[in-house]
């Protein structure tokens, strides 16, 4: 789960910084190919926001409650 939390805030706060790089520091007016770019990272924030509640089923702790490894039974 914290794999999880950890993508989510890499991929928004890299989406605001490529956001504030291209459109508030760039002087350049239309399209550019930083601008184009950069329309692939929040694209992927958002998928992974979206999908987390989904995801988060294949991360949780599995019922049988120890939270340790699963270790298939010994052969004698």
């Amino acid at each position: 789960m914290e794999g999880l939390a950890l993508s989510c805030v890499v991929l928004v706060t890299d989406a605001a910084a490529n956001w504030y790089a291209n459109y508030v520091l760039d002087p350049a007016v239309g399209v550019t190919p930083g601008r184009s770019g950069q329309a692939v990272v929040p694209a992927l924030a958002l998928a992974l926001v979206a999908l987390i509640p989904w995801l988060a089923q294949w991360f949780a702790p599995s019922a049988r409650g120890s939270g340790q490894p699963f270790q298939a039974p010994r052969r004698s």
